[in-house]
């Protein structure tokens, strides 16, 4: 079956009461996937999306950065959020208050290796203690009646198999999905994702199991499958300045160059509406970064990382239009499109 058709497939989860509009899902990643770009990435396909992870503490729920990360997408299903911590009494209660508000689907972050979730024991530090994972996912679940998944990595390191032991205590414990990453926690984001490191985890479930690292095209899709046996795909880094590539992965066609740069004027938008001129205009930075880098047009990035408001940013990409569309279709005659 060509890759595309079988990622086109709605998959079925929590024992066929949900189900998933395709296989291609977008990871969450704190500053990057927030609700203009998932709102995005769902236009072009993705057949699920999980929030940026909101911490399980308490006193932080009602923080600006919480409350945004929160926020449900008209017309999304199922509305996900990824939540991160170590207390299942904790993390409980505040999958109880997400459903309260109408989240539809609770994930749970076994897998991020950053430092400041590191040292609290949370993210993937929790692989080196897999009854604790056992006893945050059991909490979980059994304190809400919406499906509960969690999204690990490999194992601490390439050398252990933690990654697995996550997955099937997590799922004797009540999750319904799996994600997992192909590096380990020491690997951070470093060197090659290993997807064949996902088929012993494979053998061993009942339930979906996507792969996610690595993921840019529908090539790599399909040598993750190919190598992890996976049920589906999750990207994360690799949709970042193409939020078109939902639609090439199922097939679908794409935008134009013109269309493109519709897009992302639209997308400058709508961060600079959900956040505010001031916060919107510095995470735009950064979506646009990814775009030009994806465009083939790395030398404009500082010029326009130098912009202090929202008018300079949309006149800079007004002003870079035909220059831009130029570079375009050098780099599609040159068969090195990447977006």
């Amino acid at each position: 079956m060509p890759v595309a058709e079988f990622l086109s497939r709605p998959m079925a989860v929590a024992c066929d009461a949900q189900t998933l509009r395709n296989r291609v899902a977008l990871a969450p990643m704190a500053g990057m996937t927030d609700v203009p770009f998932r709102t995005l990435a769902w236009r072009f396909g993705a057949g699920h999306m999980v929030s940026e992870m909101v911490t399980s503490k308490p006193e932080l729920w009602d923080t600006g950065k919480s409350r945004a990360r929160r926020v449900l997408i008209p017309h999304v299903q199922p509305q996900a959020v990824q939540i991160a911590g170590n207390d299942p009494s904790v993390m409980a209660e505040s999958a109880r208050r997400l459903v309260d508000d109408g989240v539809e689907w609770v994930d749970i972050n076994f897998g991020c290796p950053a430092k400041k979730v590191c040292r609290k024991a949370a993210g993937s530090a929790l692989l080196a203690d897999i009854d604790q994972i056992s006893r945050i996912v059991a909490a979980v679940a059994s304190a809400v009646d919406v499906p509960v998944s969690v999204k690990t990595r490999i194992g601490l390191t390439l050398d252990d198999n933690a990654g697995t032991q996550a997955a099937v205590a997590a799922q004797e414990a009540g999750a319904q999905l799996i994600v997992m990453h192909g590096r380990s926690r020491a690997c951070r984001f470093k060197g090659h994702a290993c997807p064949e490191r996902l088929h012993q985890a494979r053998s061993r479930l009942r339930v979906p199991l996507l792969a996610n690292g690595d993921i840019v095209d529908l090539a790599s899709a399909e040598h993750t499958l190919r190598r992890s046996g996976a049920d589906g795909v999750m990207l994360g880094r690799g949709a970042m300045g193409q939020p078109w590539i939902f639609a090439k992965l199922l097939g679908h066609s794409l935008p134009s160059a013109e269309d493109r740069l519709d897009l992302i004027r639209e997308h400058l938008d709508a961060m600079h509406a959900f956040y505010g001129e001031e916060a919107g205009v510095r995470i735009a930075r950064k979506h646009m970064q990814a775009y030009l880098q994806r465009w083939g047009a790395p030398e404009l990035i500082a010029d326009f990382m130098a912009l202090s408001n929202a008018q300079q940013q949309h006149a800079w990409l007004f002003a870079r239009r035909q220059q831009m569309l130029q570079r375009a279709a050098y780099v599609f005659t040159q068969g090195k499109v990447a977006a």
